[in-house]
This record gives structure tokens, C-alpha cells and sequence, in this order.
């Protein structure tokens, strides 16, 4: 089930399919700077999306399936 967009936040942590998880970097212009890693194996972030093609918000809410933990 997708997340509602007003909880996605800089810095929040959130499940996405397959044990990922996506840590938001950026928020700006309606789009979504984030990184991932797998859930499972804790290993290093890295970037989840090239940077000249960030998420749009509405899609990012849409992937993600929880909240791992909020803003830190």
C-alpha cells in the first residue's frame, strides 16, 4: 500500500518492494532525491536514481510501501 505523500520528508527512511529501503536526500521542484539499500543486508547507501532524472513525489509515495523511520 502506498505512503501519502505528506509524510515523505528529507532525511525519512522508507520500505519499498523487494526489501528496499529509500532514504530521501532532497525534496525540490516536486521531485525526489534518494538513495537506497537493501533492507536485509544494512549495506551502504547509494543514489536510487541518476541525477538528472529524480522521482516525482507522487511516484516515490506510490513505490514505497512504509515508513522505516522518520526524519533523523
Amino acid at each position: 500500500m502506498p505512503i501519502d505523500q505528506s509524510k515523505v520528508r528529507v532525511n525519512g527512511i522508507y520500505s519499498a518492494g523487494n526489501n528496499q529501503h529509500r532514504k530521501v536526500v532532497k525534496i525540490e521542484g516536486g521531485n525526489v532525491y534518494w538513495d537506497s539499500r537493501s533492507g536485509n543486508l544494512q549495506n551502504d547507501w547509494a543514489p536510487g536514481h541518476t541525477l538528472a532524472s529524480p522521482t516525482p513525489l507522487a511516484k516515490f509515495a506510490e513505490d514505497c510501501t512504509g515508513i522505516v523511520s522518520g526524519p533523523i
